[in-house]
């Protein structure tokens, strides 16, 4: 088992049950310096920030969930890219799996997508504050 980050529609019960059936949620977790972003893809991205932060889920997933995530995120392809970043969970600092676009510029949700991450931010509870401050942006309520 490893530790991964989700900021977008993985944030999403359902989603996560769907796609990494062994799944452990963790928690509420923090990304500090980055920011979030639907990149010109269509979909949320984060990239570096200094000041910013990511709000998100901790999960726990086997390497059979991270090997389905490396699909729906399109790995092999180069639409996302794995990296391993420090994110604060419960007041500790955990590595966890971040799946990141290279692609920095920033776009709109493709329309499918608004749903999703609704349904996410829903789900994981993320604080007002910050939904307001970086998601709406980009994504309608």
């Amino acid at each position: 088992m490893r530790f991964y980050f989700a900021y977008g529609s993985n944030m999403w019960d359902e989603q996560m049950k769907k796609r990494c059936p062994q799944h452990r949620k963790v928690g509420h977790a923090v990304l500090p310096g980055y920011r979030w972003i639907i990149t010109t893809r269509g979909y949320a991205s984060v990239f570096p920030s200094p000041g910013d932060e990511v709000e998100g889920v901790l999960f726990e997933v086997s390497p059979t969930d991270e090997d389905a995530l490396d699909g729906f995120e399109g790995v092999s392809s180069g639409s996302y890219l794995k990296v391993e970043m420090t994110v604060r969970c419960e007041n500790q600092d955990k590595t966890a799996l971040v799946y990141v676009d290279p692609i920095t510029k920033e776009g709109t949700p493709k329309q499918e997508y608004i749903m999703r991450i609704n349904a996410g931010l829903k789900d994981a509870r993320l604080s007002d504050a910050y939904v307001r401050r970086q998601v709406r942006k980009f994504v309608p309520a």
